[in-house]
């Protein structure tokens, strides 16, 4: 069962690959797979590299303003300015200007490295930079067994890229106080979909109080501090959590809802 060679085409910036597909019982459906990309993206602030991140290219101005805040660049949305996102051979380039005020907070924060898509701390200088002590705290959320689920069930009908991806996608989404999905944003990593989904509550001026945090991905320790930067009190995973990650929430008052292996919800902090 040798599948045919590829033929291949390009779509709205994405592969289209549509090589022959093989069950069990050599039947073949040649329906068009959608390759998702993932592409170096290039964080300037004030004419200064900052970071090169591997991203899902687009929403790139959330991501800018969601990776300033959940990283402790800015305090909040009126200390960065959006200047230009632009496409290059090699990728994209985000670029924005910070007030006088914070622009210091880049050396404190800087990395060198290019950041994989499925690592939050590719690039970070030293361990003092990624101290586990310095975690803000935030109100607690206070989310009912209902509204939790109730978002979990309708959230896949907001996942469009990760359908015609084939499940290849990270999901983010905010959940308002009643249950109902505001936004959500898609990427390949699943702190860059937070940053996104973080980036466009700022700029959308969406309340957070009483709402949360709701991702596909297990919660590790760079999930539970960038929501915790943000101000938000609940976070919901659909994957189990790491021992770091819970000592994290608890430390900051984080209430944290996450999935283990036989499908039930545990509220761990």
């Amino acid at each position: 069962m040798t599948p045919k060679p590829s033929e291949n085409r390009i779509l709205d910036g994405r592969d289209v690959d549509l090589a022959r597909a093989i069950s069990r019982d050599d039947a073949n459906d040649d329906a068009p797979m959608m390759l998702q990309p993932e592409v170096p993206a290039a964080l300037t602030f004030n004419g200064k590299s900052h970071a090169v991140m591997m991203v899902s290219p687009h929403d790139l101005e959330d991501f800018m303003i969601g990776f300033a805040l959940s990283e402790g660049i800015v305090d909040d949305i009126s200390q960065i300015t959006l200047r230009e996102v632009r496409k290059t051979l090699q990728g994209y380039v985000i670029e924005a200007d910070l007030h006088e005020d914070v622009f210091d907070r880049l050396d404190e924060r800087q990395r060198t490295l290019e950041g994989r898509s499925g690592c939050g701390l590719c690039g970070v200088q030293s361990l003092e930079a990624v101290a586990m002590d310095k975690i803000g705290k935030v109100t607690p959320g206070n989310m009912a067994q209902d509204v939790v689920l109730q978002a979990i069930d309708a959230l896949p009908d907001h996942q469009t890229r990760n359908r015609e991806g084939g499940g290849l996608l990270h999901a983010s989404a905010f959940v308002d106080v009643s249950g109902n999905i505001k936004l959500v944003r898609e990427d390949i990593g699943r702190h860059n979909a937070l940053d996104k989904v973080l980036g466009a509550v700022a700029r959308q001026g969406i309340d957070t109080a009483g709402g949360f945090v709701l991702m596909t991905s297990r919660c590790s320790y760079e999930i539970v501090t960038k929501t915790v930067q943000c101000g938000v009190g609940g976070l919901v995973t659909l994957s189990g959590p790491t021992l770091t990650a819970v000592n994290l929430a608890r430390q900051a008052g984080l209430t944290l809802i996450c999935r283990e292996r036989r499908g039930l919800f545990r509220r761990f902090a």
